[in-house]
């Protein structure tokens, strides 16, 4: 009896520092800095653009940093469930999925059917290539507030 109260105190000095070590053994190390950025098609604001960073030097980071753009334009990186993006070098790439429209001639699904519809980028291509994106972008520790990119 006299054992267990002397080790009791101990028992729960070691229950304290478990969480403090399973949260520090579980982060990956990876600091997010936040950015932020718009998307201008033909000088103007466009929402639903996919727009990647794509590291230019290899990674071990599981996702790439990633961002949809509202209406007017502006979007917020994340990488995985995490705000922002590593400091960095990456080659940044648009897709705007639209709705394929029906051609003419094309008979429609019987009724009762759920129709599904075709997507195809927007941009047709222009700024989804990596090999052949011109647009570079410089990720500086602390907040990044990016000059908007003007696609045309």
């Amino acid at each position: 009896m006299r054992l267990l109260s002397i080790a009791l105190p101990c028992l729960w000095r070691f229950m304290f520092l478990i969480p403090v070590v399973c949260c520090v053994s579980c982060s990956s190390g990876t600091s997010y800095n936040p950015v932020h950025g718009k998307v201008l098609y033909k000088n103007e604001p466009i929402g639903g653009v996919y727009v990647t960073f794509h590291p230019k030097q290899k990674s071990a980071l599981p996702d790439i940093p990633r961002g949809e753009t509202e209406e007017d334009g502006t979007f917020t990186l994340m990488t995985g469930k995490g705000e922002g993006a590593p400091e960095g070098e990456y080659v940044v790439t648009f897709y705007c999925p639209q709705q394929v429209e029906d051609k003419a001639g094309k008979k429609g699904k019987p009724k009762g059917m759920i129709m599904q519809h075709e997507m195809e980028d927007r941009f047709k291509g222009s700024y989804s290539e990596l090999a052949k994106s011109n647009f570079m972008v410089s990720i500086k520790p602390g907040k990044n507030e990016l000059e908007p990119f003007n696609l045309k």
